[in-house]
């Protein structure tokens, strides 16, 4: 079976809404043999999907969206917390100022954006930037905790929002010695 066909078995999979999973083939089976168990049409054509991917409940969805919404910004599209075995991956789209971004805990900074249009740098889009970034921060502390067991106490405690008097504290704040203190911005 050539790649083009093959692709085209593996998109008829997930259209169908089909869980994909791993075949398990012999070990010691040799590339010619291999190439043949994959081509028999007799059997459906499995992948890997290495993992599990969970999603949060509802009412915590709504929890973290409405924190995102009073702290980063009202006009945004979520998409499902996806909960991984050592991972926790969330995204959306800031509608106003037309970017997408993805948290991730796979890696030490693991906050993106993406556009796929030219975007002016105006002092409104920069700051709600430094606050995503911030909020960030603080999800993947929370999640680190939840992730690796630690209480959801220690999670809380650090806070989503800001303390009187701190305003910005956490979240990228010029106070906050975070993302965006120095003087000019980044």
């Amino acid at each position: 079976m050539d790649n083009r066909k093959f692709l085209e078995k593996i998109r008829r999979l997930q259209e169908s809404g089909q869980k994909i999973s791993v075949t398990d083939f012999p070990v010691n089976k040799t590339k010619k043999n291999l190439a043949q168990l994959m081509t028999e049409e007799s059997e459906p054509l499995q992948l890997l999907s290495e993992e599990e991917i969970q999603t949060v409940e509802p009412d915590e969805q709504r929890e973290e969206e409405s924190k995102f919404k009073d702290i980063v910004s009202k006009l945004v599209k979520f998409e499902p917390i996806k909960v991984h075995k050592e991972n926790v991956e969330w995204s959306g789209h800031l509608i106003r100022e037309k970017i997408d971004w993805h948290f991730s805990l796979d890696d030490t900074v693991g906050c993106y954006i993406d556009t796929t249009e030219l975007i002016q740098l105006r002092d409104e889009t920069l700051e709600v930037l430094k606050k995503l970034r911030g909020y960030y921060d603080v999800w993947s502390d929370e999640w680190s905790n939840r992730l690796t067991g630690g209480s959801a106490d220690e999670a809380e405690g650090e806070g989503m929002e800001p303390e009187a008097g701190t305003e910005g504290e956490g979240f990228g704040g010029e106070e906050a010695g975070g993302f965006g203190a120095e003087e000019g911005g980044f």
